[in-house]
């Protein structure tokens, strides 16, 4: 059975790699699935709210968007909010992570782990970011947080696991 390609690969590429303008020049991609189209855009949104275009996130993404955008809407709100502000999008997101229906999704859960980094709510932030079924939550959060609350040897495993995953 012969692998399909990675449309998304060279995206992914720049917006790791910290190319925030390359990937946002380079999202006029060929998507042929919905969830392909809906990472495409998460990645490009994210990558304007990298560069602190928190506004122009806010205004495209509308609320008959996907969870995964919404998510990404979500974190634009909470950066470039006051203090009081993020403690309504605070709650917002943890109304999202009690729905069952939809607080699996990966994406969400990534948000969630960057907001509650930012709110040094470590152990809520590593809740929903340990059972990471993508790379960047179990390499970009999960090993971070267990960093942070000095748990050297849970990181470890967790960055094991994450390698043994992708091999």
């Amino acid at each position: 059975m012969a692998a399909t390609p990675d449309h998304l690969f060279s995206l992914r590429n720049d917006f790791y790699l910290g190319a925030y303008q390359a990937a946002i020049n380079t999202s006029d991609l060929p998507i042929f699935s919905h969830d392909d189209s809906v990472e495409r855009d998460c990645l490009v949104y994210r990558s304007y709210i990298a560069l602190g275009s928190y506004q122009l996130v806010i205004h495209e993404i509308d609320d008959s968007a996907a969870t995964p955008l919404q998510a990404v809407k979500l974190l634009a709100l909470y950066l470039s909010s006051l203090k009081a502000r993020q403690e309504s999008t605070i709650s917002s997101l943890k109304e999202w992570l009690a729905d069952s229906a939809i607080a699996n999704n990966s994406i969400l859960r990534l948000i969630a782990g960057i907001i509650l980094m930012q709110e040094e709510d470590y152990n809520e932030a590593l809740k929903h970011t340990n059972a990471g079924d993508t790379m960047e939550l179990q390499l970009k959060l999960s090993h971070p947080d267990h960093m942070l609350v000095k748990r050297a040897s849970s990181a470890e495993n967790n960055f094991e696991r994450a390698v043994q995953s992708v091999a």
